[in-house]
């Protein structure tokens, strides 16, 4: 598949490229796609690419764990790294210019939890209408309450997705030397909370964008009244 990123520029994954490869022996790692007869080397970020859409390609090949090739037409290609390799993606010397590019992504990464985190709640704050206050029809209020819990578990996918996406930003930041004190002070996020996604790996207990603590807040919320939780069994 190819993406446009501007005029005469696309980025190919080797799955669905034609370009033929430099063939290597056995358990050799992969030599670099060919294009207009040269092997393409690896593209790192350009401090001079304006509109930075080359450079984000390449910033989310780091993070898919993939390099991006450029051939001096134009053409980008991605392919895997190498196994237990990160690959610095920043050029010799250089990772002072591009703290304001790492900084501006951990930024919209932050956004993003911060908007699933309003919708998450949003969709807590729904369940109050919910409590029944007339059980008769337990099967209709059981309904109800299961398309509920259907929304709830798609907005609590899309925080949990945002964070991790935000705890990716953040790792491949530091992994080019971008200071955790600089990235919480831009994102305006607690530096602590910043440490806990970079080494624990999971949503801390307690951050502002955990969704464990929401889970339990909505569990509370949802939960239904006597005689409706068999109906809501049948019905979901």
């Amino acid at each position: 598949m190819s993406q446009q990123l501007h005029p005469g520029s696309t980025v190919e994954t080797t799955e669905h490229t034609p370009l033929r490869a430099v063939r290597n022996g056995p358990g050799a790692v992969p030599a670099a796609p060919v294009h207009c007869g040269r092997p393409m080397p690896v593209r790192t970020l350009d401090f001079a690419e304006v509109q930075d859409r080359v450079n984000h390609a390449v910033a989310q090949a780091a993070i898919d764990g993939r390099r991006v090739h450029a051939c001096a037409c134009g053409f980008l290609q991605e392919t895997p790294a190498a196994a237990g390799t990160v690959p610095s993606i920043v050029p010799d010397g250089e990772a002072m210019l591009f703290r304001p590019f790492f900084t501006r992504r951990v930024l919209a990464a932050a956004g993003r939890v911060e908007a699933a985190e309003w919708a998450f709640d949003q969709a807590v704050a729904d369940a109050g209408p919910l409590a029944p206050h007339d059980t008769a029809d337990t099967a209709e209020q059981a309904r109800r309450l299961c398309a509920f819990e259907a929304g709830l578990e798609a907005e609590r996918w899309r925080l949990d997705q945002a964070v991790e996406s935000l705890r990716d930003e953040l790792r491949l930041a530091v992994r080019h030397d971008v200071p955790i004190t600089l990235l919480a002070r831009e994102a305006a996020l607690d530096e602590e909370y910043v440490v806990d996604l970079l080494h624990l790996g999971d949503i801390p207990t307690g951050a502002p964008a955990s969704s464990s603590a929401n889970s339990a807040a909505s569990s509370s919320a949802i939960s239904p009244a006597d005689g409706t939780g068999r109906a809501l069994a049948e019905a979901c």
